[in-house]
């Protein structure tokens, strides 16, 4: 996967905010997906160049929960609240409401399976006896 410095990104934007293309026009002028183009636009729009810098990071159980809430709230597409939110991979988001949608994300926070208070007893296969 090919990597876009800060400079590039600006570039971009800076031409579709200034009437110089769509998406698909500026995304064949600089052979990248149109995808790049609507989101590092959106980033911009939101954050401004700080919304261009790749993010990595771990996000709260709170912030997830805020993400999906409204998203519930303002019927907002899984791009719109990356770019909102300045999340590098709206992928990340999918995966949180799949995760809500098992209990996973409930509030307060959730006792993991392995901490559950009432062990479960082994089975045990019968032994055979010696001879």
């Amino acid at each position: 996967m090919r990597r876009f410095d800060l400079t590039f990104k600006r570039k971009v934007v800076r031409d579709y905010l200034s009437g110089k293309g769509g998406y698909k026009i500026l995304a064949a002028k600089y052979d990248i997906a149109n995808s790049l183009v609507r989101s590092w636009v959106a980033a911009f729009q939101h954050h401004g160049s700080a919304g261009l810098v790749r993010q990595r990071g771990r996000y709260t159980r709170e912030l997830k929960l805020e993400v999906l809430h409204r998203r519930a709230a303002e019927d907002l597409s899984y791009r719109e609240l990356a770019a909102i939110y300045n999340i590098g991979n709206p992928h990340s988001i999918t995966m949180w409401q799949q995760q809500h949608e098992r209990g996973e994300l409930c509030s307060p926070p959730c006792i993991p399976p392995w901490d559950n208070p009432e062990p479960t007893k082994k089975k045990t296969s019968p032994r055979s006896p010696e001879s």
